[in-house]
């Protein structure tokens, strides 16, 4: 029998180039070192990929399942103890991990490259109580990226933290930069035609200067119409292929249980408890023209897609991916002020949400819950 591994690396370079399917580039990655070294990115000539759903991990399993939507929901199980036990976000294809002991890496879950970031102490006004694992792992709320690490060296990471701050890192800054909050609390970010994007409660939305001398300062630049936000449970930031994009998610989350307190018989636990939950009911779209401030509600996406929750938000072109449906917003469980109430944590609130008839239609057909990272999209990325 031929020994596959002693192939010439130019061979196997060629044989690389010819594989167009993700998963099928991951699967010869995984065959053996000398392959994994020529399964590089400059090897993949596959294209664009869309979004996959990282679920629940296991049991503080070393391994993660990835759901493809594109493939009929094929699960593919992808080996990676870098990221157990830790709370993540996504952005660009990396995974943004905070740690118990507070340490942040960025990982890409299917190369497996790791990038240290500066640790969560060294944010401003961080504080934590011995033993307090929540505090830690909810302390970060949201990361997003200007740019690949694999594609850029001179990179920038923007996060939320505590009660809806801004922070930021240059690559090799050992320390979070704080942005002087003068819009309140922010809910997300996104990097948009070179400049940081938020939106903060209110619908104000902010661009971040991090370029100056003097402090870093999120300057107003327009505000989503007040009359959408009544119902408000959370807000995101898209760039699509013509413009910047809010959209608004409307429902209903658990903000107070004071009322239930003197209650014997009541346990927030019980499925049948009915008296109190969470979920999504709507989302609307807002275009901002931020040369005329002006807003424009859109009633469908233009044949994209939208993916939304714990990773940076993202807008494709459904055109190329079969099973993918236009004008439809992919949104996970990012609730997390609300499902930190229940023992089996986040994963209830998914769905598929069509902005042209205002249907919802399952995402997810099992179960898969974490009271510290929840299902949530991650593009796959070498």
């Amino acid at each position: 029998m031929a020994d596959w591994a002693k192939l010439l690396p130019d061979i196997l370079s060629l044989i690389a180039r010819r594989i167009h399917l993700f998963e099928d580039f991951i699967a010869f990655r995984g065959v053996c070192k000398p392959w994994r070294a020529v399964a590089v990115k400059k090897n993949f000539n596959g294209p664009q990929q869309i979004p996959w759903l990282m679920l629940a991990e296991d049991d503080n399993s070393d391994q993660r399942r990835f759901v493809n939507l594109t493939m009929n929901n094929k699960i593919r199980t992808v080996t990676l103890p870098e990221a157990r036990g830790k709370k993540c976000f996504e952005s660009r294809g990396w995974l943004v991990t905070v740690a118990q002991d507070g340490d942040m890496n960025l990982l890409n879950p299917f190369s497996r490259a790791q990038v240290s970031l500066p640790h969560i102490s060294t944010l401003n006004y961080f504080t934590h109580e011995e033993g307090d694992m929540g505090n830690i792992f909810m302390y970060v709320n949201k990361a997003v990226l200007s740019s690949s690490p694999d594609e850029s060296s001179d990179y920038v990471i923007m996060v939320i933290y505590k009660s809806g701050w801004l922070a930021f890192c240059r690559s090799g800054d050992e320390t979070w930069t704080t942005i002087e909050p003068r819009g309140g609390s922010f809910f997300d970010i996104a990097y948009y035609k070179g400049n940081f994007y938020a939106v903060a409660l209110g619908g104000k939305i902010f661009v971040c200067d991090i370029g100056g001398s003097n402090s870093a300062l999120a300057l107003n630049v327009g505000q989503v119409p007040t009359a959408f936000l009544y119902f408000h449970v959370r807000s995101y930031l898209a760039e699509s292929a013509e413009a910047l994009l809010v959209i608004v998610r409307d429902g209903y989350q658990i903000q107070y249980l004071d009322e239930y307190d003197e209650d014997p018989d009541f346990d927030i636990n019980n499925p049948d408890e009915s008296r109190i939950d969470y979920g999504t009911h709507e989302f609307h779209v807002f275009e901002l023209d931020l040369n005329e401030g002006r807003w424009t509600e859109k009633e469908s996406l233009s044949g994209s897609a939208l993916f939304v929750g714990d990773n940076a938000s993202i807008c494709i072109d459904v055109s190329r991916f079969p099973g993918i449906k236009a004008n439809c917003i992919y949104y996970t469980d990012d609730c997390w002020p609300a499902y930190l109430h229940f023992n089996r944590g986040g994963g209830k609130d998914m769905g598929i949400y069509n902005l042209e008839d205002g249907s919802i239609t399952p995402l997810y057909s099992g179960q898969s819950f974490s009271p510290i990272t929840p299902p949530m999209w991650v593009t796959p990325s070498l």
